[in-house]
């Protein structure tokens, strides 16, 4: 296996990528920084931190698991979205408040669901080939 295979684009992770035809969001990109990037990291430990230790000795509850994610997604993964629409079908932009909803409140998890695959697979993407991007 060539290492060329295995190396990712760790800048574009930090930087963030749009992300197509996330699965149940037809219609849906999102912008979104690579999960685990250096935010990501930091902020996930200090939101397990803020759990008292008595609390997570045998692991974190699933209540502060979801919270945890919601967070890290809405404040270092998900820069911007495209293709939401209110219930008349006109475009809604992407604010940080219309995020806290999509990635804080549970009724909304498929929305998340699809947040951390965008994460997931920016965090995944290779550099593209110079050579061969100048010989297409």
């Amino acid at each position: 296996m060539k290492l060329s295979s295995i190396k990712v684009d760790s800048k574009l992770a930090e930087q963030g990528d749009w992300v197509d035809g996330i699965p149940d969001l037809p219609g849906i990109r999102i912008k979104a920084r690579g999960t685990n990037n250096t935010d990501y990291r930091l902020l996930e430990a200090k939101l397990v931190r803020e759990i008292p230790r008595s609390q997570r000795i045998e692991g974190v509850l699933p209540a502060d698991q979801d919270r945890i994610a919601g967070r890290l997604m809405l404040d270092t993964v998900v820069i911007d979205v495209e293709g939401l629409e209110n219930e008349d079908g006109v475009p809604i932009k992407y604010t940080r408040e219309l995020g806290e909803k999509l990635l804080l409140d549970p009724d909304f998890r498929a929305f998340m669901a699809g947040a951390a695959y965008a994460g997931s697979v920016v965090a995944q993407r290779q550099k593209v080939d110079q050579d061969t991007e100048t010989k297409n």
